[in-house]
């Protein structure tokens, strides 16, 4: 059959616009230049400086956060010293939110190292947070352990396999009644005694920032994102000396781990 010269013409322009609409909307979703090139690459020492000021003046806080977001558990040990299992994923906006409370709370325990750059997916609600990513990351403490695993990359391909023991302990306790519905991420579990069951900050609090405007407003006591992360740092805390033996005392005497641990210690245990 012939194809009239002005219905090839509509047939024509029809095309060229459906392969336009794509098009506009990869640009809508993509991440500029800039910051795509700084992604995978080391996280700066003089940032990674800033959060452990902010870390530290975050223990004055006593502020506890309600609802404390925090849930004491009956589950198995990851060994000794005592383990923090953190599992995520890097395309993930509300791991990438939970990271930096993360960080801080890992700062007052030991030497982090090995973060990179990260955004989380361009694609998906919360489009390019702005975070670390734990891929490469090295924690060392004496009194405690980091165990941490993004399980996909920023496109959502397999990026860390996690061993048989965080695998049992992310499927018997990434769950309900532990978790409000099953296998999600970001996943925050301190061996054997305590999950943390909410991202500590929204994603939606650092929509449009860069990493140095974050890292900016986190060691601002007077900013609101100080005011919201910093009692979930120290409630995070006051588990880890809750499992540490109280260490290190500099940490665990502080006035805002102390209000929090007071708060941590009338919580009941989750039965499954």
């Amino acid at each position: 059959m012939k194809i009239p010269a002005s219905a090839g013409l509509a047939l024509a322009l029809a095309t060229l616009l459906a392969a336009a609409v794509p098009a506009r909307a990869q640009l809508l979703f993509s991440t500029p230049p800039a910051q795509q090139a700084r992604l995978g690459r080391p996280f700066p020492a003089a940032l990674l400086a800033r959060l452990q000021q902010a870390s530290r003046l975050g223990l004055r806080m006593t502020r506890v956060p309600q609802p404390l977001y925090l849930k004491a558990i009956a589950g198995p040990t990851l060994g000794r010293p005592p383990a923090l299992l953190y599992v995520g994923a890097e395309f993930c906006p509300y791991c990438a939110a939970q990271r930096w409370g993360v960080v801080l709370t890992l700062l007052r325990f030991g030497r982090l190292t090995g973060l990179t750059y990260m955004l989380s997916s361009a694609h998906d609600v919360f489009p390019d947070t702005p975070t670390v990513s734990f891929t490469g990351a090295r924690f060392d403490s004496a009194v405690l352990a980091l165990q941490a695993f993004e399980t996909a990359d920023r496109e959502q391909k397999p990026l860390m396999r996690m061993p048989a023991p965080a695998q049992r302990i992310f499927r018997r306790f990434d769950v309900p009644p532990y978790t409000a519905f099953a296998y999600g991420i970001p996943f925050v579990y301190l061996d054997g005694r305590y999950l943390l069951t909410q991202p500590m900050i929204s994603p939606g609090s650092l929509s449009g920032m860069g990493w140095g405007q974050v890292v900016a407003q986190l060691d601002d006591p007077r900013s609101a994102l100080f005011a919201a992360i910093m009692p979930r740092v120290n409630l995070l805390s006051a588990a880890i000396c809750r499992v540490d033996g109280g260490r290190p005392a500099a940490v665990c005497r502080a006035p805002g781990v102390a209000a929090a641990g007071a708060a941590l210690a009338r919580l009941p245990t989750a039965a499954h």
